[in-house]
């Protein structure tokens, strides 16, 4: 075999692989661009939902001795819930984030 096939033969074996991924990279970069998009919609309807959810509902206000009012459990754990989701769709858009920048 010349030296010539002999290089050529090993840059087909190094390019393969990295020539057949190029397709799946972009469908790849694709993917992560929706997730990217997904993931900030749904963070903007948890910021949504935390703040709407502000105002109490009924029932979720208590009376005091002093006459004034006081939140509930209820209310209070319900602002606990709509904070926990603001931040699990908030670390799912920065991993959609991180994973789209590492791909590009």
């Amino acid at each position: 075999m010349s030296r010539l096939a002999y290089l050529l033969l090993l840059l087909l074996l190094y390019a393969a692989p990295a020539l057949a991924q190029a397709p799946n990279r972009g469908a790849e970069l694709d993917k992560a661009v929706e997730e990217a998009r997904a993931a900030y919609i749904a963070l903007q309807d948890a910021e949504r939902r935390r703040e709407a959810g502000v105002t109490p509902e009924t029932g979720e206000r208590q009376a005091t001795a002093a006459g004034a009012t006081r939140p509930t459990e209820q209310y209070l754990g319900r602002q606990l819930l709509l904070e926990q989701e603001v931040e699990l769709a908030r670390r799912r858009y920065e991993a959609a984030m991180k994973r789209w920048n590492d791909l590009k």
